[in-house]
């Protein structure tokens, strides 16, 4: 009886010893592709050389091609269905909202693609963000996010802040504007309910704020900011991530980014996640950094992000989520926020240096270096529900 009670001691020791290790993962290296993307069913997108292309395990790399007449493709999100929604060039149209103007066709348009197995590369075209604008075909718009419905978000790029703005497509009504009261705007990702994740500049100074877009109905999800009533128009963030049940992560200024009488200033940011009742929760940073930002997170709340000492800054180009160089985490509600490189095999070779995607299982995909040369990763959880 003692000799049971001592075995069953130990085998609990283990398992304490071993969680309190946290999650550990094996590494496929996906070669000089850059990867963007990854689906339940573990479908990796990314690219390599200007153009866009998906992974399996099973069918090895395919190049998803061009949109006609085109010169280059990226990809930047995959659903479950398989579909991808990326940004690629060609002969396209810009559709007018504007009455008294027509539409505009160009024969080299920036536009978003959605590539499907059974119909390849579509060109989704782009809407017109000003009627001021004496020819729209200059302006590159980028599809950035997609869900299993088909819908498709994405923003055009920042042409010193007056003219960018955030869009949707569906197949039923094509691409129609998601504009704030004040551009910019952004998109970064869309979930299964069609609530779309971003920022929008809340105030003439042009300062974003987190946003979700529902039904033509944006919500400021706001910032750390605790006097929301007076300073917090000053205070930045951004919203990069939002799962099926409506949670969402991205970033916020720890100060403000206005001084009065000062102008603007550079500030450190900090990882956020806002509960789908639109609580915020700072996440910190990795010990020795000061900035931080959360990319992804995936039905279970494990959330992946980068730590480092680079702050956000008024004039740093807006068009594309704002990325904190540094080091990669992971974060759970159990294990906080881990680096991904102290959970890898040690003397692997490898150095990761960037995360994009997390799916249901918890695979992770990125990029880094394999001894020394650029190469894209997939993580897999060697035990996916240690983390809970």
């Amino acid at each position: 009886m003692r000799r049971k009670s001592l075995v069953f001691l130990l085998c609990c020791m283990f398992a304490m010893s071993s969680l309190a290790a946290g999650q550990r993962y094996t590494i496929t290296d996906l070669g000089p592709l850059e990867p963007t993307g990854i689906n339940s069913w573990a479908q990796v997108i990314g690219n390599y050389n200007g153009r866009a292309y998906t992974w399996t395990k099973w069918g090895g790399f395919r190049n998803l091609g061009l949109l006609p007449g085109g010169t280059f493709s990226q990809a930047t999100a995959i659903n479950d269905r398989g579909w991808v929604v990326g940004t690629g060039n060609g002969p396209g149209i810009v559709i007018s909202p504007f009455p008294g103007r027509s539409n505009e066709q160009c024969n080299d348009l920036t536009q978003p693609f959605l590539w499907t197995p059974s119909q390849g590369m579509l060109a989704l075209g782009a809407v017109a963000v000003s009627s001021s604008l004496s020819s729209w075909c200059g302006l590159p718009f980028h599809g950035s996010g997609l869900n299993d419905s088909g819908q498709v978000v994405g923003y055009n790029d920042d042409m010193g802040t007056t003219y960018q703005d955030a869009f949707i497509w569906t197949r039923s009504a094509g691409m129609t504007l998601l504009g704030p009261n004040y551009p910019p705007s952004m998109t970064h990702d869309i979930n299964m309910k069609g609530e779309i994740a971003g920022e929008a500049c809340t105030n003439s100074i042009e300062i974003g704020h987190a946003s979700t877009w529902k039904d033509d109905t944006r919500t400021d999800l706001g910032t750390l900011d605790a006097g929301a009533n007076t300073t917090e128009e000053l205070w930045a963030s951004g919203a990069d991530g939002v799962d099926n049940v409506g949670r969402v992560v991205g970033w916020s200024s720890t100060l403000p980014v206005y001084i009065a009488y000062q102008g603007y200033q550079t500030v450190p940011v900090h990882a956020v996640i806002w509960n789908s009742s639109g609580v915020i929760r700072d996440l910190g940073t990795l010990g020795g950094d000061t900035s931080s930002a959360a990319y992804k997170i995936n039905l279970f709340g494990l959330v992946i992000g980068s730590s480092g000492n680079f702050d956000w800054a008024m004039w740093q180009p807006h068009g594309a989520p704002f990325e904190v160089p540094g080091r990669p985490f992971f974060w759970s509600e159990r294990t906080g926020m881990q680096e991904l490189n102290t959970l890898i095999p040690q003397n692997s070779g490898w150095l990761l240096k960037t995360t994009t995607d997390i799916n249901v299982w918890g695979q992770i995909v990125g990029s880094g270096t394999r001894n020394g040369h650029r190469h894209g990763f997939l993580l897999t959880p060697l035990n996916p529900f240690q983390v809970f």
